[in-house]
Order: C-alpha cells, then sequence, then structure tokens
C-alpha cells in the first residue's frame, strides 16, 4: 500500500472513530435528558408511521396508569425487574440452560433492556444490537431508577394497530383511561406484549385469555411479595428481609404459576398463516436466539481456554539402580560425604571430665 492509501484510509478511520465516539455520547447526552422530559418518539414508531400505520400515542405520568398495569407487565415480562440492574443474569442462566436441553428459547431481556431498545435503538441488528441494549440497560437503571423506567417503558410499548403507550391502548381497546383499568384488562395487555400484531385483546383469543388468566394469578404472587415495590413504592407489601429464626427453616417464597405455551397451529400460534404477521416480534425472537447462540460459543470457547490439565492416578516409572541409591541416601541423611561425622568412632572426641576427680 502507498503512502497516498495509506494515509487516506487512517483519514477515514479517525473520521469513523470520531462520528462513533459522537454518536456515543450523543445517546447518553439525551439518555440523562430523559431523566426529566418526555420521549419524543421512538424508531418504531417512525417505521410504523412510513409503513402508512397512524401512531396514537398519548404520553402520560406514571400516576395515571393503573398499578395493575405495572403488577401485569412485571409478572409477563421480568419477574425480577425490582431485583436485577438492567440485566438478569439468572435468567439468561437459565435461557442458556433450557437452550442446551432442547427445551426451547427463553426471553431474557429484562424490561429495562426492552426500554433501552425501544428508545434508543432498533428491531434487528443482531448481537451487536442486543449489546446494545444490555449496556443501555445498565446505564438507564443506574442514573433513571426503576420507577423511571418503568414509566418510560409504558409509555412507549406498542400494543398494535399504531397503538403506542398504555393510555392511547386502554383508549382503544377498552373505551377508557390507563388509570381506570381492571385487573383482568390490564392482564390481557400484558399478555398482548410478546406479539402485539397478532394476538388480540378485543376480543381475546382462548390463548390469549388463558394467558391473561395465568398471569392474573402472578399478578396476585406479584403484589403479595412486593415484587412491584420499587415501582410503586409503599402502596405495595415490601419484600421481607427479616432472617429465619435458628433451627427454622426459611420461608418458602409462593411461586409463579407457569405462563402457557402458544399453540403451534392456528391464527395464535408462530406458523405462517394468513393472520398479519408481526415482525419486530420474530426480529426480536431472531435476535434472542442469534445472541444465545453467541453466548454459547463464548462459554465454549472460554471453558477450552481455561480447562485444566487432568491429573491421573498412573503408577510412577521404576527409579533405575543409580536413582534408587541416592534415594536410599537420601532417606538415610543424605549422602555420605554431606552427614555429620561420628567423632567418637573415629577417635577425635574431647574425653569427658570426671568432675569428682582430683585435679593434676
Amino acid at each position: 500500500m502507498d503512502d497516498g492509501l495509506m494515509s487516506g484510509f487512517l483519514t477515514f478511520l479517525k473520521w469513523a472513530v470520531r462520528i462513533l465516539a459522537g454518536i456515543f455520547v450523543a445517546i447518553h447526552v439525551y439518555a440523562l435528558a430523559l431523566i426529566w422530559m418526555p420521549v419524543p418518539g421512538t424508531i418504531l414508531m417512525m417505521q410504523r408511521a412510513m409503513g402508512g400505520e397512524t401512531v396514537r400515542r398519548e404520553p402520560v405520568p406514571l400516576s395515571k396508569i393503573s398499578p395493575h398495569l405495572v403488577r401485569a407487565v412485571i409478572a409477563a415480562e421480568d419477574t425480577r425487574f425490582c431485583q436485577h440492574d438492567g440485566i438478569d443474569m439468572e435468567a439468561i442462566e437459565k435461557a442458556l440452560k433450557e437452550r442446551r436441553e432442547g427445551k426451547g428459547t427463553r426471553g431474557a431481556s429484562t424490561i429495562t433492556q426492552q426500554t433501552a431498545k425501544n428508545v434508543f435503538l432498533w428491531n434487528g441488528g443482531g448481537v451487536p444490537r442486543k449489546l446494545g441494549d444490555m449496556w443501555m440497560g445498565v446505564f438507564i437503571d443506574q442514573f433513571w431508577g426503576k420507577a423511571r423506567v418503568m414509566e418510560v417503558y409504558l409509555n412507549v410499548a406498542e400494543w398494535g394497530d399504531g397503538l403506542f403507550g398504555a393510555e392511547a391502548a386502554a383508549q382503544a381497546r377498552f373505551g377508557k383511561s390507563a388509570a381506570d383499568l381492571t385487573e383482568r384488562e390490564a392482564a390481557l395487555l400484558a399478555a398482548v406484549l410478546p406479539s402485539p400484531n397478532k394476538w388480540r385483546v378485543d376480543p381475546p383469543g382462548p390463548y390469549v385469555s388463558r394467558r391473561a388468566g395465568t398471569l392474573q394469578a402472578r399478578m396476585r404472587v406479584v403484589r403479595s411479595q412486593g415484587l412491584a415495590a420499587c415501582v410503586l413504592g409503599a402502596s405495595e407489601p415490601q419484600p421481607s428481609l427479616s432472617r429465619p429464626q435458628p433451627n427454622q427453616p426459611a420461608p418458602q417464597p409462593e411461586a409463579l404459576p407457569d405462563l402457557p405455551t402458544a399453540p403451534e397451529t392456528g391464527p395464535e400460534s408462530d406458523e405462517i398463516t394468513d393472520q398479519p404477521v408481526d415482525e419486530a416480534a420474530e426480529i426480536d425472537a431472531a435476535d434472542e436466539d442469534d445472541f444465545n447462540t453467541f453466548l454459547e460459543g463464548a462459554q465454549e470457547r472460554f471453558g477450552e481456554a481455561t480447562d485444566e490439565q487432568v491429573v491421573t492416578d498412573e503408577a510412577p516409572e521404576p527409579l533405575s539402580p543409580e536413582a534408587e541409591a541416592a534415594q536410599s541416601e537420601t532417606m538415610d541423611g543424605g549422602p555420605v560425604e554431606l552427614r555429620p561425622r561420628d567423632l567418637e568412632a573415629d577417635g577425635l572426641a574431647e574425653p569427658e571430665v570426671d568432675e569428682d576427680s582430683p585435679e593434676l
């Protein structure tokens, strides 16, 4: 490569680094500004509008959203929302374990990661975008706090037909404000979040209805265990931090009922039908699968690099006669030339003086 090409490449590289650094800084400054200002819109909203849909959205503060909906989305999407720091490593480990066991794919994205993706990033992008929403998830969890993360999430989440945010969804689906949603209505809205353009709330299909019923049971556990206390504050029971008495077993928390599996066939299934396809949900599922594959590969490579040498119990090789002699000398006190001399045997020891004998 001649000097001109090298100089041009270095100039391009320098500007590319500057642009990427500028974007990185701008995103974080924007994220800090959103602590106080409302989210003006998201990339997905722009995509829907460019696709010809009428985007309907009415941002409201968290105080004007029913606590039922807060519990419902925690029960449906992220039961450890109040416990993790934006990334749920426990959920990721479970997802990888189930993947290795061939039990299908489990979503491990937290509500915080979904919020970061919706506000700052885009659908698709595979592993790089997934790493991006993990990074931004940790960032906003640290600087926004749980209540603000939940408020933004409930104002930008998609509920199908161009509806974004809890207020627009509640008005369109139930003809009421988000503040007035009942437990059942909140469960129905949360039930369709994974695929809002395919699963219907009005009226719900058999699977969505069953899923909402399970969510209602999970919502009661969320309330009784205080799993939404970081958002709803004093209105929720606080998680017990007391230690069990000595010799007393720790109380077991009430188990969360498992959500039903989507049917394999029919309009509520994942098969290709004449029903509207939820492209965003499919892209997210593909990204989740790609990311799990990436993590599996990283685990395997890391494991191979850190495997310790296996110690075997093989019998030692027999020693040569010279080695046996040297070993015998060592066990007897070392080589002859290095052992302490026996002075009495050599006649060199001084005679003992008898104290009772007369002096000469």
